[in-house]
């Protein structure tokens, strides 16, 4: 039996979808552990791509029992349109009745206040991820769990539309919406959700007690942390070990193995400061070579070198049993290849950790170490062959984390992965 965690080690969009279905093979239970449809998971199965934002990414296996964990906001429109798009056997569905929902005007308030924000923009995907999670620490949200019960429903809903109204009359935001409306609402989604709905953490700890291995699948990345991200620039909620612990309902010493996931590059959504940001030429390949653009908005990603300082401090507060290193294909055939070892502010000060502080790492610069690239020739992934120069790259990266690689990846199929 093991409960294996994985953890995006970046800004988010590592990659963590795919290793989540690779390992899933090996797995009873998958546990989305934490966010909502902010997130976006690309799985490629047989040639098709699969993207999914609310559905754990076991869900294409049939044999996985898939939970939506407390830690999750759920929007049921999205997760029902969701379930709709699959086509074929899926695994089975479970949502926590713990998890908050997103209502509307929870959509309606993340643009009102994130436009409020004038240069300070955080870059949120607009789909009321946050004033959920807000709504959430200010007790007056709703849960999946209060959607089974009429009297409970309407409660929650005489609380929470009055203040959130007034928030949307200060960002003077039109809307409609009454408490009549959305109790009518709330009742349709019970109506088509409630079979899935349970004590979602009753179910993963049986199935941790009976010797199943289980997959608790996080969302973003370490460093949009609401603790430990580059603040305000972050989420609104924990992609770390102990927000997937939380998350899903299970003690944190029930976690063995603990899977960092990054890039072989680094990419961000959004604003804030990058200290290997490529704004240049080899910045445009990697984008346009790796298809980096938002699964969820749409948007081009920001793309840099990778930072060890970076994975530092994700691997300080997660504790990584070993490292996935995703989209290696893409750095392939590059002349040389940058690895960022440390920072220099500007008084020349060399720094090898990460600051809390936004204004100072603005003026930090990178430090390099210069790889030379390898050729793409050299790989057979069928026989797990790499050229050595990959091997002298990823044994860097492992020797300066002290951290074992246990997978890497080589395109976005199941089938392009080699078990290290």
């Amino acid at each position: 039996m093991s409960v294996t965690t994985i953890i995006g080690a970046q800004w988010g969009d590592e990659g963590k979808g795919k290793v989540t279905d690779y390992l899933a093979d090996d797995s009873k239970v998958v546990a989305r552990s934490q966010g909502g449809n902010n997130a976006g998971h690309t799985i490629v199965v047989d040639g098709k791509k699969h993207k999914l934002h609310l559905l754990p990414s076991g869900i294409l296996r049939k044999n996985v029992v898939n939970i939506i964990g407390n830690g999750v906001v759920v929007n049921p429109e999205v997760l029902l349109k969701e379930l709709d798009n699959l086509q074929g056997e899926r695994g089975q569905l479970f949502i926590s009745d713990r998890a908050h929902v997103i209502m509307p005007y929870h959509k309606l308030l993340d643009g009102g206040e994130e436009n409020s924000k004038g240069k300070s923009m955080i870059g949120t995907t607009g789909n009321g991820i946050g004033p959920c999670y807000s709504d959430k620490a200010s007790r007056i949200g709703i849960r999946m769990g209060d959607l089974l019960d009429d009297k409970t429903i309407m409660e929650r809903l005489e609380k929470a539309l009055p203040r959130n109204q007034a928030l949307l009359s200060h960002y003077s935001i039109d809307n409609d919406l009454s408490i009549e409306n959305l109790f009518d609402l709330c009742r349709s989604w019970r109506n088509k959700l409630d079979e899935y709905i349970t004590d979602a953490s009753l179910l993963v700890n049986k199935h941790i007690d009976i010797g199943d291995n289980v997959l608790l699948e996080g969302a973003q990345g370490v460093h949009i942390d609401i603790e430990y991200g580059t603040y305000p620039f972050v989420t609104s909620s924990s992609p770390t070990t102990a927000g997937a612990a939380l998350g899903s309902g299970i003690a944190p010493s029930k976690i063995s193995n603990v899977v960092g996931v990054t890039k072989a590059y680094l990419t961000r959504v959004g604003s804030g400061p990058f200290p290997t940001e490529l704004e240049d030429e080899v910045g445009e390949i990697i984008r346009e070579k790796g298809q980096e653009f938002g699964t969820t908005t749409g948007r081009p990603r920001r793309c840099g070198w990778l930072d060890l300082v970076m994975l530092e401090l994700s691997h300080r507060i997660c504790g990584f049993s070993s490292l996935a290193i995703m989209k290696l294909d893409i750095l392939s055939d590059m002349d040389k290849i940058k690895v960022c070892v440390g920072y220099k502010d500007d008084k020349g000060l060399e720094i090898n950790h990460f600051p809390s502080s936004l204004p100072y790492l603005a003026k930090c610069e990178p430090v390099y170490k210069t790889f030379p690239g390898w050729s793409s020739s050299g790989i057979d992934i069928s026989k797990g062959i790499i050229p050595e120069e990959m091997k002298i790259f990823l044994d860097f990266i492992s020797k300066s984390m002290n951290v074992p690689i246990s997978i890497i990846s080589l395109g976005p199929g199941r089938d392009e992965t080699i078990i290290f």
